[in-house]
């Protein structure tokens, strides 16, 4: 075989591995409705990987913050399920400041309402976040525990904040 035959073979096996190789990655699941305890976060993806089993990643965008308040992305380490799901008793509130939705009230049922208290009893100090349409709409430090299942949704700017009451009102379940 001549060098540039040989050359030529090598080349086309290499290529072929590295087109098998290249395959464009799985696309990530989206993530179900919930609130989820961030197990790991970073300023880079390199920040949380390796996944785990049973986690996923997260990427909040600050999508939904007020004008001006823009940060970079943050990457988290979630479970692949959340540990409370967005199940709701009641349609989600609106509280309005100058006709502009700016914080949305949300009562969950009380299934989901213990496991609340129960995610953040065990994360108080610890950041969560919430999901809605497979993207993170906020993440907070846990303050307090969170008793009842009322659930505020804040710091949205008013186009954002009517955009995530829709989304929340078209998922809500009837009883």
């Amino acid at each position: 075989m001549s060098r540039s035959a040989c050359a030529l073979a090598v080349a086309l096996l290499l290529g072929g591995q590295a087109l098998a190789d290249d395959k464009a990655p799985t696309p990530a699941k989206k993530l179900p409705d919930g609130v989820y305890a961030v197990l790991r976060e970073g300023p880079q993806e390199k920040d949380v990987l390796p996944l785990k089993d049973g986690e996923a990643l997260a990427v909040n965008r600050h999508r939904y913050l007020k004008d001006g308040d823009k940060e970079p992305p943050r990457f988290l380490a979630v479970r692949a399920a959340p540990d409370v799901l967005l199940d709701l008793a009641a349609e989600p509130k609106a509280v309005k400041e100058k006709e502009e939705v700016m914080r949305i009230l949300l009562k969950l049922r009380p299934k989901a309402a213990a496991a609340l208290e129960r995610l953040t009893r065990d994360h108080l100090g610890r950041p969560v976040a919430i999901v809605i349409g497979g993207e993170v709409v906020t993440a907070h430090k846990v303050r307090s525990v969170i008793k009842g299942g009322d659930v505020q949704i804040s710091s949205c700017a008013p186009g954002p904040a009517g955009y995530l009451l829709k989304q929340l009102q078209s998922r809500q379940t009837r009883p």
